[in-house]
């Protein structure tokens, strides 16, 4: 039955069978919704009434209508066997041409997009849920988001309208929706399936992260040890730490155009439904072929998503029937874990139907290259220790003096079993990549071969803003590492201050020595741009396993293939070998974390004792709690992982011998969220802020750094 209009709540609109209150609003099935567009920033620049700081941060195009057309799709499209729209919020915040727009075209029952409104929707959401069997247990949330968004340290954060009120004084940079805490919710609110769209970017906000500060709670706390969802599945526009785009006189954003072309089915599909990682393999690659359509935007723009429990979801059925394959590939027969068949609906053929992608990732790759200048690329390999005593050579490769003295004065590496400062190994500079001034540089490492790790470090206040950033990368104990480095600098700007060092990524980089790892880059490279399903297909257990047992030159290798085949559903086929890489390289936490990720996914497909563990919960306990001895793990993934691992942990009866370890990890992660911040596929850590509870002082020393990762502090 159509939605109709809640007159005395703004927005709010129902399915009229559904009253607040009632048997039946509390036994009623169905999809319970919260969309959310902010266009218009009142206190931002350019805004009616803008703070007298509003730290560089501006008006939107299109937000507003994106939710707005979201809201749309799912009043008159949406489809899911026996899951209607029963219950949804609709708040805007749109400029004065999208509210034109929206008056011409009779969308006028929306509540405003304020921190208030955005607070008492989440709680009015969250609150008129189904409580009741079996109606719980067959409903599902949507929350979508289209808005500004910020990162502090290692949270996500999505902004109200009318943030940076001047109203209150000082700004409350707290008064904003935590993103954590949205996805800790849905993993704890027993409703069946949730799934959160998320339109806004991830980059570093210095004003909150000087602060340590994170969101205002909003979200309701649920009652431990009760049922817990089937999935909670998540869609971001954007990385951590970096950006979404949206451009002036076009009519959505880049994502949410994108969400919106795979949730009506005008994608070459064949399929009469949509499932979830069809919808995510859809929208990578051509959020990134809309930037380049739309004016030769090279930035890139990698979504990401995150699934906690059963992988398969389907989020809508389309209007017209199945039709036949247009495009299918052969898979290998499934290995006995069921991890394929998980992640993709196979049909009696073995088959995996892939809908038809817009662009080539090979298309978008070169695009993102384009950001760097060829004339200005330096080949010539050159050890790090021979070029950091030559500022000429420095200076060649990376231009500007603001991009060199960050090398020549505070560059340093410190090895992690012992936290001394490597003063001469066999790391090498291979190729330098930068744009025309120097804002942008990308550097391949090899990393000398080394037990436990190093920190990578740049600083000096002169030259590295919040006065030090330093990377945590791992090594291989007889081969070297690639990483590809990229320091972005600040604006370059006439009559103005040099630019400082503002952010260092690092990922695994491309060999040309090591096959497992330009095996490795390949995949990884399509699966953040491109096509999750495809690196599903490709990726090849066995290999990673070769990873591991060759020689042990490559365990960095075989735990990044490991976590790749993780993020895809797919880590019970490498069976056990996820316990060999923690048992055989316990210098790599990673293994640790993989082995106990292996055993929830092998509970969750319903197996008892997996791999011959008579308990796996137990077995799951002692795995993170290796991590308050052998630190925390090398990858992002892997941290965000340990995090939900330890929710997941904690959330039922544990001994008391197993839950005091783990309360010491969750404490030790919750300190490192406060100075971390995903770096690529690593952990970047800075110096400023000081957290509030290691007392006062000035920047974080790299001793005190390394303690805060669970290494050796000298």
């Amino acid at each position: 039955m159509p939605l109709e209009i809640v007159a005395d709540t703004p927005g709010l609109w129902r399915d009229p069978a559904w009253q607040a209150g009632t048997e039946e609003a509390s036994s009623t099935p169905g999809l319970y919704a919260l969309v959310i567009g902010a266009s218009a920033y009142a206190h931002l620049s350019g805004g009616t009434k803008p703070a007298p700081d509003t730290f560089g941060m501006g008006q939107l195009f299109s937000s507003a209508s994106t939710a707005a057309a979201l809201f749309e799709w799912l009043r008159s499209d949406y489809r899911c066997e026996d899951l209607p729209v029963v219950w949804c919020q609709l708040l805007l915040a749109p400029t004065a041409d999208e509210k034109a727009k929206f008056d011409a075209a009779g969308i006028q029952h929306y509540g405003p997009a304020n921190n208030e409104s955005m607070r008492n929707a989440i709680q009015r959401w969250a609150g008129n849920l189904p409580d009741k069997a079996p109606a719980m247990r067959r409903s599902r949330t949507l929350f979508f988001f289209s808005g500004h968004g910020v990162m502090s340290n290692w949270r996500s954060l999505l902004l109200p309208s009318d943030y940076l009120n001047p109203s209150f004084g000082k700004p409350q940079l707290e008064n904003c929706i935590s993103t954590r805490e949205l996805q800790e919710w849905m993993e704890q609110s027993p409703v069946l399936e949730h799934l959160a769209l998320i339109d806004a970017c991830q980059n570093q906000f210095s004003p909150l992260a000087s602060k340590g500060a994170t969101a205002n709670s909003c979200f309701p706390t649920q009652q431990p040890g009760g049922a817990v969802p089937r999935t909670a599945a998540a869609l971001a526009s954007t990385s951590p730490n970096a950006v979404a785009y949206q451009m002036e006189n076009r009519p959505y954003t880049f994502f949410g155009e994108a969400v919106l072309e795979g949730l009506r089915g005008i994608t070459g599909g064949n399929d009469a439904r949509v499932e979830f990682l069809e919808l995510v393999d859809y929208v990578k690659p051509r959020v990134n072929a809309l930037l380049k359509e739309a004016g030769g935007v090279t930035l890139g723009q990698a979504v990401r998503q995150s699934i906690e429990g059963e992988f398969v979801m389907v989020v809508t059925e389309l209007a017209q029937p199945p039709g036949e394959p247009s495009d299918t590939i052969e898979l290998p027969q499934p290995s006995t874990s069921g991890g394929l068949e998980r992640v993709y609906r196979a049909d009696p053929a073995l088959k995996i139907k892939l809908r038809a992608r817009p662009t080539a990732t090979a298309s978008v790759l070169e695009a993102i290259d384009a950001r760097f200048d060829p004339a200005l690329t330096v080949r010539e390999p050159i050890a790090l220790w021979t070029m950091l005593r030559n500022f000429n050579e420095i200076h060649r490769r990376f231009g500007h003096e603001y991009a060199s003295h960050p090398w020549s004065e505070g560059m340093a590496l410190y090895a992690l079993n012992d936290g001394r400062r490597i003063e001469r190994d066999a790391s090498q500079v291979g190729k330098v990549q930068r744009n025309g001034d120097s804002s942008l540089v990308q550097v391949d490492l090899a990393l000398a071969p080394r037990l436990g790790g190093v920190l990578l470090v740049f600083e000096g206040a002169d030259y590295v803003q919040r006065e030090r950033l330093a990377v945590v990368l791992p090594t291989d104990m007889e081969g070297s590492v690639p990483i590809r480095l990229n320091l972005i600098f600040g604006p370059v700007e006439a009559n103005s201050p040099p630019p400082k060092l503002q952010k260092l990524e690092a990922r695994l980089g491309p060999s040309d020595s090591n096959l497992h790892y330009q095996y490795l880059w390949e995949l990884t490279r399509e699966a953040d741009l491109g096509s999750l399903g495809q690196v599903a297909a490709k990726a090849d257990p066995q290999r990673l396993k070769e990873a591991a047992r060759d020689k042990g030159e490559n365990q960095v290798a075989a735990a990044a293939g490991m976590l790749l085949l993780a993020r895809a559903g797919r880590i019970g086929d490498v069976g056990d070998w996820t316990r060999n890489l923690m048992q055989w390289f316990p210098e790599i936490p990673d293994g640790a974390v993989l082995w106990a990720e292996s055993l929830r996914n092998a509970l969750e497909r319903g197996l008892i004792t997996p791999f011959g563990v008579s308990d796996p919960v137990d077995e799951m306990a002692r795995a993170i709690a290796r991590l308050g001895q052998g630190g925390m793990p090398f990858f992002a993934d892997n941290l965000d992982l340990s995090d939900s691992l330890l929710r997941y942990l904690l959330r039922g009866p544990l001994d008391d011998v197993l839950r005091e370890p783990l309360l010491k990890v969750k404490q030790q992660l919750e300190h490192l969220f406060e100075v971390a911040m995903p770096s690529g596929h690593f952990i970047a850590l800075a110096g400023l802020p000081r957290p509030a509870w290691m007392g006062d002082g000035g920047a974080l020393s790299v001793p005190e750094l390394l303690a805060l990762f669970g290494r050796k502090g000298m």
